[in-house]
């Protein structure tokens, strides 16, 4: 009993600092200028983070030479829970503070903290973050570089096939989660004025 729970510790052991390890590694290679002209974080976050993969893969196959501890399966789990790890990491804290209109909200409270009302919010939301900050042609330049939708010769804005089953995923996925379905929800037409 005594020997598993030695086992057991030092796996752990090696899984945390594999795990800590990783993390510095991916946090360094995204401050780094490493495939610094892929303009969406989300895309650039997730290929570094399997870079990083490879190259702590790397490193445990040359520790694992001096650690017997360090055996083949045991490097490889740690690794893929470390890509794991960054990740989540990536999509939980940088791309969601990235896209989101909370974190911008909130900002400017602070910047005008105790001054506004929500109606003069609203009007700040729609003058610097739509406006001066342009974000509807950032989502259109994004979603046309992701492949979701397609701009016609005329300007206007269609959804691909790939943005339908993106739609439909999230549709499926949000409803298990008891996301609001408004946000994926396609509204009725409005009936034509007469």
């Amino acid at each position: 009993m005594n020997a598993l729970f030695r086992r057991l510790a030092g796996l752990a052991l090696i899984y945390l600092l594999v795990l800590a390890g990783g993390f510095l590694l991916y946090l360094a290679l995204i401050a780094s200028p490493l495939l610094g002209a892929i303009p969406l974080l989300f895309y650039r976050g997730v290929l570094i983070a399997f870079i990083g993969a490879l190259l702590l893969g790397l490193l445990l196959a040359i520790a694992g030479r001096r650690a017997p501890a360090l055996d083949l399966s045991t490097g490889v789990g740690a690794v893929a829970l470390s890509l794991a790890f960054n990740i989540s990491f990536l999509i939980v804290f940088p791309v969601t503070f990235d896209r989101s209109i909370t974190m911008f909200l909130l900002a400017r409270i602070e910047r005008q903290d105790g001054q506004l009302t929500p109606p003069m919010l609203e009007n700040v939301f729609i003058r610097e973050y739509l406006g001066d900050l342009r974000q509807i042609d950032r989502r259109v330049s994004e979603q046309t570089l992701s492949g979701n939708i397609v701009q016609r010769d005329d300007g206007r804005i269609a959804l691909t096939p790939q943005g339908r089953r993106l739609l439909s995923s999230a549709r499926q996925v949000g409803g298990w989660f008891g996301a609001d379905p408004r946000f994926v929800t396609t509204p009725e037409p409005a009936p034509p004025r007469h």
